[in-house]
């Protein structure tokens, strides 16, 4: 757990400098928001065609890793839909408030999974992070328009739309072109791998700046049931469902490792910007959000432990 907690450290402390930063507007909040742009659609798209294709996956459990990880995601999503009406019952949820939590339960921070996965595995597992990606953006994405669209908004997403907007997403296209290479053992060129290199060197520090800088205190609000039970669900439930599923599929090492920590970390900051567009309670995924990264400081090592590492 030492271990763990010193590679941990670096990564919650440039969080924590990122907040910091927007507290004393040393960067304006229009400049976040062009760091945010630049790390969602360049640099992490970047890391991971670079990762995907040049990584060699001989022997490694990768597909049985991604299975393990999309049912995790469909397991969450299928118990929380099935227990909507008592849930919202018992916490006076209506549907824009329902969305949030259902977001807050299932959706994962890229951004800081892929900064944590080099310092407790090595670089090497990066490529095991990028395929975690692969695995669950375009499922992520289905499932929480579709929650937004029919509880919050009212209207269920239209398919074109949805899958327009899959097709467009950055992580998903990086993914699909990372896959092409190494599915048709095509190599990078060099030149090529050294430009994704050198774009994706400044992509992890810059990134968890800026997931501190997204972190909003303001709207934390009085730890209320619901934000609780989206904590529980997504720190401890939802690594807890993965590792499961890993034992379940005979995945063990470093990929079972990589897997449980994806889905251990907090909801993406993604979730704001989607309750914001589609009418869902965006200070209580903020909330959510704000709570978990703080949480997580201690649930992840915590974690480690139960992987052993």
């Amino acid at each position: 757990m030492t271990f763990a907690i010193a590679a941990l450290l670096p990564v919650f402390l440039t969080i924590v400098l990122g907040a910091g930063l927007r507290a004393l507007q040393m960067v304006r909040d229009d400049q976040w928001a062009a760091i945010d742009h630049i790390c969602y659609y360049v640099l992490f798209p970047a890391i991971i065609v670079k990762e995907i294709a040049g990584a060699n996956f001989a022997g490694l459990p990768v597909a049985r890793m991604a299975i393990a990880l999309i049912l995790g995601v469909i397991v969450m999503s299928a118990v929380l839909l099935a227990l909507r009406r008592p849930l919202s019952a018992l916490l006076s949820l209506d549907g824009r408030r329902y969305s949030s939590l259902f977001q807050g339960a299932t959706r994962w921070h890229t951004f800081i999974a892929l900064a944590i996965v080099p310092p407790l595995f090595g670089n090497g597992a990066l490529a095991l992070a990028a395929i975690a990606a692969a695995a669950m953006t375009p499922l992520l994405n289905v499932i929480n328009v579709a929650v937004l669209g029919i509880y919050a908004a009212g209207r269920p997403p239209e398919p074109r739309s949805l899958l327009l907007a899959i097709a467009r997403n950055p992580f998903v296209l990086s993914c699909v072109t990372g896959i092409l290479f190494q599915t048709l053992g095509i190599p990078l060129p060099k030149t090529l791998f050294l430009m994704l290199d050198i774009i994706g060197k400044g992509a992890l520090g810059l990134a968890l700046l800026a997931a501190g800088a997204g972190l909003r205190f303001h709207e934390l609000r009085a730890t209320g049931a619901t934000l609780a039970l989206a904590v529980a669900l997504k720190l401890v439930a939802m690594p807890l469902l993965v590792y499961a599923f890993t034992q379940m599929l005979s995945v063990s090492g470093t990929p079972q490792h990589v897997a449980v920590i994806c889905a251990a970390v907090p909801t993406g900051s993604g979730a704001y910007v989607l309750a914001k567009k589609m009418g869902g309670d965006a200070p209580l995924i903020a909330s959510i959000l704000t709570l978990q990264v703080i949480v997580a400081a201690l649930t992840l090592p915590l974690i480690t432990v139960l992987l052993g590492i």
